[in-house]
């Protein structure tokens, strides 16, 4: 086996449990089951009373909810399939999900739907759906270790628990690395990291690849009670993703001509006076998110500085050398990217893939910069040596950033 000198990121393998939804059918059905609930709660009865309710509801979306310009579509696993969807004397009606774990609601009687329990339960089933499709039966060989990454879903044991035992890869250790949000790509890359490296100082037999898994399921979180503005930008921005990939050696991953992005240097930073600017909370029905309109403002007023000292960690001087960078930030809103891009002085091209990736996807929370790291993979243009600049924001608030080389 090859010695060990850098680690690798590579393998990047997304999968899809369900087809993504377009932007403007979200947004018209997600208004008409907030009005349905608003009626609901409200004791409102009569046609009427729905069509007023309805309208105003849409008026609040179309003030908050994030436009079809900012996001195509999204993948949201507990939303109705198109085929599902019928119009009948004016107003939806919905066919029931065919699997009963698919189903966020036990009745009409209801509208906060299932307790959290629950949704952690079917979370576990469609996270066990997901993982086969990323490890089919002809996948023989065991990875040394796995890393699980979600803020979506927690259940002992977990999906992935579960699926290494079932597959007898009895020697893989299963690591948990849960609830970071946004930013949980870093930590869980860190990790794996020192996992390889530690292996190669004696520590524990050498180990030649550390599997990475993000599987978030933000819809299972979508509250249809509260109609705060907040709400409506969380239930209009986030989307479901499912991704894994592999931390190898470099010596390995050139052995076996594997694409990869080698780690240079990595850094993260908690940021002074924003502790409440963003937060993901458990509830009794789902996980409630407060996201304050000052954190664009807060990570424009310290991302600079922070990539300047996380590129002079590998003596690159960023006013110099940043014509020559591609950048991969986490998409935390449709506003986020283009501040960054201006604070930094950063050209379109060196932010068109994670923009990109938004507008296609949504914000998959975790699992966004794995899919925005795959497609730089995959861009000709991009060549071989070309430095990376990661960057993630999450609750803390933290910032946090990568340094990769395309190989």
């Amino acid at each position: 086996m090859p010695n060990f000198d850098s680690t690798v990121l590579g393998d990047f393998v997304p999968v899809q449990f369900s087809k993504p939804v377009p932007q403007r059918i979200s947004l018209e059905l997600s208004a008409f089951g907030f009005a349905k609930a608003h009626c609901l709660n409200n004791s409102i009865e009569d046609k009427e009373g729905f069509r007023q309710a309805y309208q105003e509801v849409k008026k609040r979306f179309e003030k908050y909810a994030l436009s079809p310009s900012h996001i195509k579509r999204r993948q949201l696993v507990f939303f109705p399939r198109l085929t599902d969807i019928r119009m009948v004397d004016g107003e939806f009606v919905l066919a029931e999900p065919k699997h009963e774990y698919l189903r966020l609601f036990k009745d009409k009687s209801d509208p906060r739907g299932l307790d959290l329990k629950s949704r952690h339960e079917n979370y576990a089933k469609v996270v066990d759906e997901c993982l086969k499709k990323m490890y089919p039966p002809k996948e023989v060989k065991a990875p040394d270790d796995v890393i699980h990454v979600t803020c979506s879903g927690y259940v002992a044991p977990s999906p992935v628990e579960r699926m290494v035992a079932r597959k007898e890869w009895f020697d893989t250790t299963v690591t948990h690395s849960y609830h970071m949000g946004c930013y949980g790509a870093f930590p869980a890359i860190r990790m794996a990291h020192g996992f390889l490296a530690s292996s190669h100082c004696a520590a524990t037999p050498p180990k030649e690849r550390i599997d990475i898994i993000h599987t978030e399921l933000l819809s299972g979180h979508n509250d249809i009670t509260d109609l705060s503005a907040e709400n409506i930008i969380t239930m209009s921005l986030f989307a479901d993703g499912f991704i894994r990939y592999s931390a190898l050696p470099e010596g390995v991953a050139r052995e076996k001509g594997i694409a990869g992005l080698k780690i240079l240097t990595f850094h993260e930073h908690l940021l002074p006076d924003s502790a409440d600017d963003m937060t993901w909370v458990p509830g009794s029905h789902q996980f409630h998110m407060t996201l304050s309109v000052m954190v664009p403002v807060v990570i424009k007023n310290h991302v600079k500085r922070f990539v300047e000292a996380l590129l002079r960690r590998i003596g690159v001087d960023f006013a110099h050398e940043k014509h020559t960078l591609t950048f991969a930030i986490h998409p935390g809103g449709p506003k986020i990217v283009e501040h960054i891009q201006n604070e930094l002085g950063l050209d379109e091209d060196q932010v068109a893939i994670s923009k990109e990736v938004f507008l296609e996807n949504g914000n998959m929370s975790s699992a966004t910069v794995p899919h925005i790291l795959k497609s730089i993979l995959e861009e000709r243009s991009i060549k071989c040596g070309t430095r990376v600049v990661c960057l993630g924001f999450g609750p803390g608030l933290t910032v946090t950033g990568l340094v990769l080389e395309k190989l």
